[in-house]
């Protein structure tokens, strides 16, 4: 009896997934944003086939959402004045010795888009609002963001 010997057990080991939690949550989010399937797989590191059949095994719908028109014609200072802030955040500036501490209050929606373009970035949302104005600040874009 000539008996095989058994190949070595990470030869059975499974490849990692790029399908990680972490991924998955992005692809919704990713989704939620309206992006395409093309550059979700390439974002994600997939074939769009990979993505597709991996979606659809998960139950996740790779149709974008339709946004309600409406809502995004409003301008975001009527915006702010009529949704109620949930969160706060603090810009804390240190200069010359001194601190000077303001809020930022952000309404249910502006904390959601935050989110999702954070979650898209890989980022916290903290870190994304330090990128934020930064951007501004070094582009000199005050007027083209505040409108003045």
């Amino acid at each position: 009896m000539n008996e095989e010997a058994a190949p070595p057990e990470t030869a059975f080991q499974r490849r990692s997934s790029k399908f990680t939690p972490e991924r998955i949550q992005q692809i919704k989010n990713l989704i939620a944003r309206g992006e395409i399937c093309e550059m979700i797989a390439a974002q994600i590191g997939v074939t769009v086939g990979t993505l597709k059949v991996t979606c659809s095994r998960l139950g996740i719908s790779l149709r974008r959402p339709r946004s309600s028109i409406g809502a995004r014609l409003l301008p975001l200072r009527a915006a702010r004045v009529e949704t109620p802030a949930t969160a706060t955040f603090t810009i804390s500036m240190q200069y010359n010795g001194q601190e000077q501490n303001t809020p930022l209050p952000l309404t249910p929606n502006m904390i959601s888009e935050l989110a999702l373009e954070a979650s898209a970035r890989d980022q916290r949302i903290g870190e994304l609002a330090k990128d934020l104005v930064e951007a501004v600040a070094q582009r000199g874009l005050f007027d083209d963001v505040l409108g003045d």
